[in-house]
């Protein structure tokens, strides 16, 4: 088992007898915001965007959406552009709380290169998913990142009282390659989807595939989520809906994005629902899959990150980004907030006390759902599993009780030599001992029994430590 096996759904267990399982929210890291707009270029800082380790330079990486956001026009690469041009922001850390803003002398703003922003696409990026791509062969395509390029040219109409971007040439869904996430060339063929995506996209390579997929609006037929893969990263097939709101969802819910990550082989997604029928807010809940097709909300569409506190820079809008990372002992989850709702049928026009920001939020490994004991001991039975060397592992939290381990045959048999001793402790790696080797179990289908007594337990796995 090279996966961990988390409680996401119950597809690996046969039996669950006076246990529950648990949503755990994220916690807001005491920095926050950890990212905001400071300069004439941003001024607001939007999780449009990715953030991810570069184990090769030991650092995170960050690609943020931003632009001026003025009524007036401002010069962008020597060109005239709308005030509200979306434009690619680039930050990096060494923690992951604290950002620092390179000087990147790529893109001229109102006559001056001394900024962060990123020379990618054409006129008006927007959604960069960015993807280090361990599988990459050539290493000038180690970076590569997958966004909507849309907006004219030097061209403008007039829309309902509005200037507006016209239609640009070759507008859609790009791609662009980099050897280090600054440095970006275009793909010639851009737009490798011709469809636009007006939301923040996803683009992971599936190593069981053994091909690039990605995610977004494009063919989705409004705030859904579509899903199309590649064997080479820029010639893509049809894009399919995936995903949409259904009859269990409040009329006028829809899905605003969904970014999403592969964690231990899941396809785990971050949907951010906006209500636009109720209260026009944005937050965050959970949804899995094991295909990238068939999705699953999970535990009854509970919010996995809520909306910060009335009044703060992060009430209206809480909506986590793609490629969350690992830790050690944790998941850092990077969001966006938005201060109030988003305009709509409700709410015609909102005034924003504070600009968009970015925070953080950090969650246990493993730790989204977790099945959980109470006084009365809880048992639970996992279907047949092949145990192939190695030892087994388990992310707990029994201090305050005990969980008991027993191997059994695939009846459900105990079989002898296979129990382990009551563990009480609180670790996301805690090696499970038997009085047998495992080794003597190799090619036999076998299964796992937990005995929990006022306990939490996150993952188990059968390998190597963490």
């Amino acid at each position: 088992m090279s996966d961990r096996y988390l409680f996401l759904d119950l597809q690996h267990i046969t039996r669950m007898d006076r246990l529950y399982r648990r949503l755990h929210q994220p916690q807001r890291c005491e920095q926050n915001p950890i990212l905001r707009g400071e300069h004439s270029w941003e001024s607001m800082a939007s999780l449009y965007g990715t953030v991810l380790f570069d184990p090769e330079e030991a650092r995170f990486k960050m690609w943020y959406l931003t632009g001026p956001a003025r009524d007036s026009m401002v010069q962008v690469r020597e060109r005239q552009a709308l005030g509200n041009i979306t434009l690619l922001g680039y930050a990096i850390s060494t923690d992951g709380i604290h950002w620092e803003k390179p000087i990147l002398d790529q893109v001229d703003f109102e006559g001056s290169t001394a900024n962060n922003l990123i020379d990618i696409g054409r006129t008006n990026c927007e959604g960069a998913a960015v993807l280090y791509d361990t599988h990459a062969a050539d290493p000038l395509q180690r970076f590569k990142a997958f966004y909507w390029e849309h907006g004219g040219i030097d061209t403008f109409v007039e829309h309902k009282g509005r200037t507006i971007w016209g239609e640009g040439e070759r507008d859609g869904m790009w791609m662009s390659f980099s050897p280090d996430g600054v440095s970006w060339t275009n793909v010639a063929s851009n737009p490798v989807i011709a469809l636009g995506s007006d939301t923040t996209q996803s683009l992971l390579w599936d190593p069981k595939l053994g091909k690039y997929v990605v995610f977004g609006r494009f063919g989705a037929g409004g705030r859904k989520v579509a899903r199309a893969v590649s064997e080479d990263a820029i010639h893509f097939s049809e894009p399919e809906l995936v995903l949409a709101c259904d009859d269990t969802d409040e009329e006028g819910t829809q899905i605003y994005g969904m970014p999403v990550c592969l964690y231990e082989g899941i396809y785990l997604g971050m949907i951010w629902i906006y209500r636009e029928g109720v209260d026009g807010t944005i937050d965050t809940s959970l949804t899995m899959s094991r295909d990238g097709i068939h999705w699953q909300r999970v535990l009854d569409r509970q919010t996995f990150l809520s909306l910060g506190e009335p009044g703060s820079w992060e009430d209206g809008m809480a909506r986590i980004s793609q490629q969350f990372c690992t830790v050690g002992d944790q998941v850092h989850l990077y969001y966006g907030g938005v201060n109030g709702p988003h305009t709509g049928r409700k709410f015609d026009k909102v005034e924003r006390q504070h600009p968009s920001m970015l925070g953080l939020a950090t969650l246990r490994r493993d730790g989204f759902v977790s099945v959980d004991a109470a006084d009365d001991q809880g048992t639970l039975l996992t279907k047949p599993l092949e145990i192939d060397g190695g030892s087994l592992h388990l992310n707990v939290n029994a201090a305050a009780g005990s969980v008991v381990v027993t191997i059994t045959d695939d009846r459900g048999e105990p079989i002898t030599g296979y129990t382990s001793v009551p563990i009480s402790c609180d670790a996301v790696d805690t090696p499970v001992s038997f009085d047998q080797p495992l080794e003597s179990l190799q090619g036999r289908q076998l299964r796992l029994q937990f005995q929990m007594t006022r306990a939490s337990l996150y993952s188990y796995w059968v390998g190597d430590q963490l």
